[in-house]
């Protein structure tokens, strides 16, 4: 049948796909329809899509200036300077890469070889389902005189803590003092689902008796899946992680978080449960030696990660980009990202062929079943972003910029607003 045919997907065809969208986002438009200029998108972003409510609060903090107006999303070239410097120390060819063609933009689902980044809780409630009570109550309390917008917004408008004089970058735009009817809007909502849960995590703690402890019986069903909420949030804060399994039909994924480093070098320990996970033995002569030539090669300097908590107890997964290594697997055609291949990549390291900083290993990952991720991802837990492969194998090793913040400002639009709106935060950055 003709008809069935169209429903199978060469993945071969995918490397030009991703190609093509890399020269997308690269040129400032997204893969949605943008070729029409109107006053009513900027960066890309519809800002009148929305509840009417909404709606005529956002367009009483800024006047809509046309000259603001484009078709284009706004992407940058480039985020952070000490974190292009960074890379160049550790991996000089990814970073060439890098300086050369960095770009990401969102998606509206998971793929392999992409990224999905665990967003605010702020963020969640707004983007997430409209029929949740805390949607309901969020657009309640913005429509409400209890609101007090213009003071949010001035204060959101207050110069970042990145142009300070120890976080600057020269071309960071995060330190940009103009303010966008996109941001205008952006911080109404975000501030806005700010004080409401700051309201009602008040109300759940008055619960508390005098040793802290909340008997969850007295909550109502509401606060209980607030709590669970806020709970989750803050195990999964900021992740962005690097999709490397998913099968659409099955509703199944495996995810591994690439920015919760372990350790930078290996000390005998570390090695074992890198090499041969936590119940892992030396049987034999040949696993000795491999354990010697392991620390051999990667002792000095090691990239292990925390992946995820499932599997912990199993040997890490190495992750690379070397196309011509020795047993190792692409993830996905196209992608330029790699798996396995330890035994070459041991071999190489001693030979000077390769770095230990060329490659990542990861320690436990994400399963998920069911469509547990794409629910995720529908409720706005996580945002799916597709990105070029350097932004996902470069070392996480003491980013000047974190890597959350790093991904959602290549994306532009919203994502960046809601970055600078969570960098305000970081006084560890300031």
């Amino acid at each position: 049948d003709d008809d069935d045919d169209d429903d199978d997907i060469d993945p071969n065809a995918l490397g030009d796909w991703r190609t093509f969208r890399m020269n997308l986002a690269n040129s400032g438009l997204s893969s949605s329809s943008e070729s029409i200029s109107s006053i009513q998108e900027v960066d890309g972003i519809n800002l009148v899509e929305e509840d009417d409510n909404v709606r005529s609060k956002a367009e009483s903090l800024e006047s809509w200036d046309s000259s603001s107006a484009s078709s284009k999303r706004v992407r940058p070239k480039s985020v952070s300077k000490k974190n292009e410097q960074l890379l160049k120390g550790q991996n000089e060819a990814l970073a060439e890469e890098y300086l050369n063609g960095v770009w990401a933009h969102e998606s509206s689902i998971p793929e392999v070889g992409g990224l999905v980044c665990r967003m605010p809780l702020e963020a969640e409630i707004y983007r997430g389902s409209r029929q949740s009570t805390l949607y309901k109550k969020l657009q309640h309390f913005l429509d409400s005189d209890e609101y007090d917008r213009t003071s949010i917004v001035e204060r959101s408008k207050v110069k970042l803590p990145a142009a300070s004089s120890k976080q600057k970058d020269e071309d960071d735009e995060m330190s940009s003092s103009s303010f966008s009817p996109l941001a205008a809007k952006t911080a109404f909502w975000y501030r806005g689902a700010e004080k409401l849960l700051k309201k009602e995590l008040e109300t759940i703690a008055a619960y508390a008796n005098a040793n802290g402890k909340i008997d969850a019986e007295s909550l109502s069903k509401d606060s209980l899946e607030l709590l669970q909420l806020y709970m989750d949030q803050q195990q999964t804060w900021q992740e962005v992680c690097l999709v490397i399994e998913r099968d659409e039909k099955r509703g199944s994924a495996k995810t591994l978080t690439v920015n919760r480093p372990m350790a930078f070098k290996l000390s005998e320990s570390m090695g074992r449960l890198v090499l041969n996970g936590a119940y892992g033995m030396q049987k034999n002569g040949k696993d000795t030696q491999d354990f010697v030539k392991f620390l051999s090669a990667f002792e000095s300097a090691c990239g292990v990660y925390v992946g995820g908590p499932d599997n912990m107890e199993e040997p890490a997964t190495m992750i690379h980009g070397i196309s011509d290594l020795p047993g190792a697997q692409e993830i996905s055609p196209g992608t330029g990202i790699y798996k396995g291949g330890l035994e070459a990549a041991m071999d190489g390291v001693l030979e000077g062929k390769y770095k230990p900083l060329d490659f990542r290993f990861f320690i436990g990952h994400t399963s998920y079943t069911g469509g547990e991720l794409d629910r995720a991802v529908a409720r706005g837990s996580y945002q799916p972003v597709a990105t070029c492969r350097s932004l996902i194998l470069k070392q996480c090793l003491r980013l000047p910029k974190p890597l959350w913040h790093e991904v959602l400002e290549f994306c532009g639009g919203e994502l960046r607003e809601i970055s600078k709106l969570e960098f305000m935060k970081r006084e560890d950055l300031q």
